[in-house]
């Protein structure tokens, strides 16, 4: 809630910032005032006004708590116009750039994405990492009451916060029993133990719309996408590689996991690249040696300062060669 003298005292009503006496600076310094306005979840303000080497500057770029995930957040009265659609994108582009090793989202807050762009934001969102907030203005006795809540995002995405869910409830346990198999929820259950014996202690979020999620820690580790008979995974690099071209702990993985009769790929795009390597599996492929050295590489990665997979496993990646 912000106060403004200037507001009017008919309560109640939807309004506009600029209408009641606000600006777009105001509303980027509200906005980075208090870091859980941004609907985040628990992120710390690293820069306002970042310039870009290429000129302009980004309103506000923001961190998770544990450093791993960056925001390059755009802020715009009104309807969103292309200027800064696009601008949101360049300043994600450049971040991403400067600092390759993290998790980067793009976020557009406006106070509507209603117009003419929103096609063109939902079909770019199919495919990047982009959260789309509307800021709705609702005038106080006095003061300006702003409720932000979120109309277009990629669904792989895992966001901490309220901004993460679309305009909705979050799901429970028992919206995935009334629409699931009972294989498919049995998988779960059977990969949940599994990882709580073997690897160490995991949450199941059933909030997700698309996904239940396995967390460690604030992290998803693995969202299973559910399946007739199982679920479909995507994991972390057991490299940390979040590039667009596998990484040499992924290749040796395919060879092992093709053993088994298993096809997993690279999908540099899902959660911004966090959690590139999907795999299918149902109950039975939980057993096997392959799987779960996979698992366990990939939930050993999240542990702050593990070293990348391969360089712990030299035989990784090169094969011994056949004697003279």
């Amino acid at each position: 809630m912000a106060t403004n003298p200037r507001a009017p005292l008919h309560a109640g009503q939807p309004a506009r910032l600029r209408e009641l006496g606000y600006d777009e600076v105001w509303l980027q310094n509200w906005l980075a005032s208090d870091p859980t306005r941004l609907g985040l979840g628990e992120v710390k303000i690293l820069a306002q006004e970042l310039t870009s080497p290429r000129g302009g500057s980004l309103d506000i770029l923001a961190a998770s708590a544990d450093g791993d995930t960056y925001y390059s957040v755009e802020v715009q009265l009104g309807e969103v116009d292309a200027s800064h659609g696009f601008r949101v994108f360049d300043y994600w582009a450049a971040n991403r750039a400067r600092s390759p090793g993290k998790t980067h989202i793009a976020v557009l807050m406006a106070e509507t994405a209603g117009g003419r762009y929103r096609p063109a934001l939902e079909a770019l969102a199919e495919y990047l990492p982009l959260l789309v907030v509307e800021l709705r203005t609702w005038r106080g006795a006095g003061e300006a009451v702003v409720v932000p809540e979120t109309v277009i995002a990629n669904d792989s995405l895992d966001i901490g916060g309220p901004a993460g869910r679309v305009a909705g409830r979050e799901r429970e346990r028992d919206d995935w029993v009334q629409e699931a198999t009972e294989e498919a929820l049995a998988f779960v259950e059977e990969f949940v133990a599994w990882t709580q014996e073997n690897l160490g202690e995991v949450r199941v979020d059933y909030s997700p719309q698309s996904y239940i999620g396995v967390r460690r820690g604030r992290r998803v580790w693995a969202p299973l996408w559910l399946r007739t008979d199982g679920a479909a995974i995507y994991l972390p690099d057991p490299d940390g590689s979040r590039e667009e071209q596998p990484s040499v702990a992924f290749e040796h993985f395919v060879e092992r996991l093709r053993d088994s009769g298993l096809e997993p790929s690279w999908q540099r795009t899902y959660n911004a690249g966090a959690n590139p390597i999907s795999v299918r599996l149902r109950r039975a492929d939980v057993d096997k040696e392959p799987v779960q050295e996979l698992l366990r590489a990939s939930f050993e990665i999240l542990e702050p300062g593990c070293s990348p997979f391969s360089e712990r496993n030299p035989v990784v990646g090169h094969p011994a060669k056949p004697n003279d």
